[in-house]
């Protein structure tokens, strides 16, 4: 029986991966470097200090790591101030959610600053029971330990909460919880090895079906 819902933030409420893999791919080639789309897919779900190293690990000498935050980060704020739209379905599943008294969390990779600058203009964000960022975590998603951390700080059982998330990553992050998972893939099909393992759906409109199963 689900009683909780975990909510992953960009790429699943948001339309915000498709802007985030601009700035990356914006400042890596301000420097003449490839961030190609195949490489970036290793970056969705993950904390931007794994990513970061990642692209060390990659160019090496050739990148200059300070500046290229500062290029992507300006880049990523621009595109941002014309405005995210939500994801189709949220709204409503937000609403049937509230409606059969059930509890939900915001876990994401994302930074306390950018969440509250994406739910601007509304008041979604106070009505999550919980909100956990990149902050309060020392492993960012695959590690389960953000889905653990809401779990307790919830006083619920893995079992009973269903993590929506939309990359590998953090479909990976709630099944090593213990979590029931169900996909809405944004910029990635499932990976092979879960796809046995999770509840795959296209849009968060479809999860209202599984709060009435």
């Amino acid at each position: 029986m689900i009683t909780t819902l975990l909510f992953d933030m960009d790429g699943l409420i948001f339309d915000t991966e498709s802007v985030y893999k601009k700035s990356w791919q914006y400042a890596a080639s301000e420097q003449g470097l490839d961030l190609n789309d195949e490489f970036y897919q290793n970056f969705l779900g993950v904390q931007d200090p794994q990513c970061e190293a990642m692209m060390q690990d990659r160019f090496g000498e050739a990148l200059d790591l300070p500046h290229f935050r500062e290029v992507r980060d300006n880049h990523f704020h621009e595109s941002r101030e014309q405005g995210i739209d939500y994801k189709q379905g949220f709204a409503d599943l937000f609403k049937a959610l509230k409606e059969r008294k059930l509890r939900c969390a915001l876990v994401t990779s994302s930074h306390l600053p950018d969440v509250k600058h994406n739910f601007l203009g509304s008041d979604y964000l106070s009505q999550f029971d919980l909100v956990i960022t990149a902050e309060d975590v020392d492993n960012g998603k695959p590690a389960p330990d953000c889905y653990l951390m809401a779990c307790e700080k919830l006083g619920v059982q893995p079992s009973e909460c269903l993590v929506l998330e939309d990359s590998n990553n953090g479909v990976r992050s709630g099944l090593a919880a213990g979590c029931q998972v169900t996909m809405i893939p944004d910029m990635l099909p499932p990976a092979e090895e879960l796809v046995d393992k999770v509840i795959l759906n296209n849009s968060l409109l479809d999860v209202v079906g599984l709060l009435e199963s």
